[in-house]
């Protein structure tokens, strides 16, 4: 195991541990990934992102839950969105969007903060 890796996996040994996605990684992606990671904040209410928009960027919930959902007019007219997935502390999100190049086709749902969240983003731009 290189020093960077081993530094990593104490310097973000608590990331690691709340976050699933972590668990397995070797030490040196987790080096290249998690210095990464912008900590942000949302209240319940909160729109993380649109239905139909470019995607950007990539969710791990540290705290919290995230609500997907869907618009059935597909924007026309007045809305109607239904649920269909919930995110909780520990998962991740977004990566569907973002790794699939959709760039055309955009979210295909809208990103709704069910309960008070503490989540970690990475953008398209830190995935190179």
């Amino acid at each position: 195991m290189s020093i960077k890796g081993e530094i990593a996996k104490q310097a973000f040994r608590e990331t690691i541990a709340a976050i699933k996605f972590f668990h397995d990684k070797p030490p040196d992606f987790l080096w290249h990934f998690l210095p990464n990671l912008k900590q942000m904040n949302f209240y319940s209410g909160d729109f993380l992102y649109h239905q139909w928009e470019h995607a950007e960027d990539l969710f791990f919930i540290r705290k919290g839950k995230v609500k997907l959902m869907y618009d059935l007019m597909e924007g026309l007219g007045q809305p109607y969105m239904i649920p269909f997935n919930m995110y909780a502390a520990g998962s991740y999100f977004g990566d569907s969007d973002l790794l699939a190049d959709k760039e055309m086709e955009g979210r295909d749902g809208t990103a709704l903060v069910d309960l008070e969240s503490m989540v970690l983003v990475m953008t398209r731009a830190d995935l190179n």
